[in-house]
């Protein structure tokens, strides 16, 4: 009894181990057929179309080979036709996810905030027109130490107010260049800002960054001193007196340069004067040593000449208010035919201009010839600035 058990315990074992070896071997071919349908070990493989030799045409023969015609060419140019193969249809195991390409985002170009197009596209925050005590004054007028914000720093200078009721249109002075250490609120703009002032005008002469009281900052070809007066206009709604619709700008010297990008720029200018500008064109005060705080990394007009038209007002007059353009032809610090360019270049553009050459006026005007430059000036801002724009 013993022994027939023990027989039929081998044999059930025998057989157990003869499934699982077939089961083992079974599955083995059933993975490597499911991985590779191709293999010789699939009695099954996938249907295949079959190979197409494209045939050549008679006129692709002779463009091959012609033999009353010139020696042939190899390899012959002739592109045969593409003939298109089935693909075996094979289950995927998991479905590829697309490569997603990131998006590139254009960068911005560094430069472009000194760029006159770049000083139009933006905008000019301002800020409180502040009193911090007098200068003094007359029965005409009262002279104001005023603060302001621009570009993060407080910038100093001097406001002269009318005396009277109601608002008064502004006249904003840019003055010439002092160098920062020499300079004193009210230099190279006072005696225009007096005149002015009896005359109805409310005058902000700004003593531009790092001058005076002004804090630091740095200035390129006078783009810095032009976002100074550019956020003096956006402060002006903050001047009791101040009539914001009605406003001229004065500039000499570099002061002229620093007026007319200022006016290419804002569209609330009505009307610019120029006294012995230095010139519209910054290559031109590049290769003079006018650009007022030039430096290395921009180049010179002849590695950088686009650069150098982006930031000329002289190239963008088409947007300037009326000019009035003074100058003497005895200057012996700014020729005064930049300024007969910086005319002909307006009238080119067709911008209102007029200019007014004194005969061997200095770079300074004194005398007569000050007094007819500046009653020249009032007839002018009287026309254009004092009138309310239509």
């Amino acid at each position: 009894m013993a022994e027939h058990k023990m027989s039929h315990t081998r044999w059930t074992d025998a057989l157990t181990a003869f499934f699982v070896m077939m089961t083992v071997l079974v599955g083995g071919w059933y993975l490597l057929v499911w991985f590779d349908p191709d293999l010789p070990l699939n009695p099954f493989p996938p249907p295949r179309a079959e190979m197409v030799q494209p045939a050549l045409t008679p006129s692709v023969l002779e463009a091959v080979y012609d033999p009353s015609g010139p020696t042939p060419t190899f390899p012959p140019t002739w592109t045969p036709t593409v003939v298109s193969v089935a693909t075996p249809t094979r289950w995927l195991t998991s479905i590829p996810r697309p490569t997603r390409r990131p998006t590139e985002t254009p960068r911005p170009d560094p430069l472009l905030k000194y760029y006159i197009p770049g000083m139009i596209r933006r905008s000019y925050q301002g800020g409180q027109v502040s009193i911090h005590g007098t200068f003094g004054g007359t029965a005409e007028y009262t002279a104001y130490l005023i603060f302001y914000e621009s570009e993060g720093l407080r910038i100093s200078g001097m406001m002269n107010v009318p005396t009277g009721q109601g608002h008064f249109p502004v006249v904003i002075l840019c003055h010439g260049y002092i160098h920062p250490d020499k300079y004193a609120t009210g230099n190279d703009t006072w005696r225009e800002a007096e005149y002015l002032a009896k005359n109805g005008y409310l005058t902000i002469a700004p003593d531009y960054r790092s001058h005076a009281a002004s804090d630091n900052g740095a200035s390129f070809y006078h783009i810095g001193y032009a976002q100074d007066i550019l956020n003096l206009i956006a402060s002006l709604d903050t001047v009791e007196k101040a009539d914001t619709r009605r406003v001229g700008l004065w500039g000499h010297s570099m002061g002229g340069a620093v007026a007319l990008k200022t006016a290419v720029v804002s569209r609330d200018v009505d009307a610019v004067a120029v006294f012995g500008s230095v010139s519209a064109d910054e290559r031109i005060n590049y290769i003079y040593g006018m650009g007022n705080g030039s430096v290395g990394w921009f180049g010179s007009p002849d590695t950088n000449g686009t650069g150098y038209k982006l930031i000329s007002p002289i190239y963008y007059l088409e947007r300037s208010p009326p000019l009035s353009i003074h100058h003497g032809t005895g200057d012996s610090m700014v020729p005064y035919t930049w300024s007969e360019d910086l005319y002909k270049a307006a009238q080119r553009q067709g911008a209102t201009a007029e200019l007014h050459l004194y005969p061997d006026a200095e770079h300074t005007f004194v005398g007569a010839d000050w007094d007819l430059a500046m009653e020249r000036t009032l007839a002018f801002y009287d026309e254009h600035v004092r009138g309310e724009r239509q």
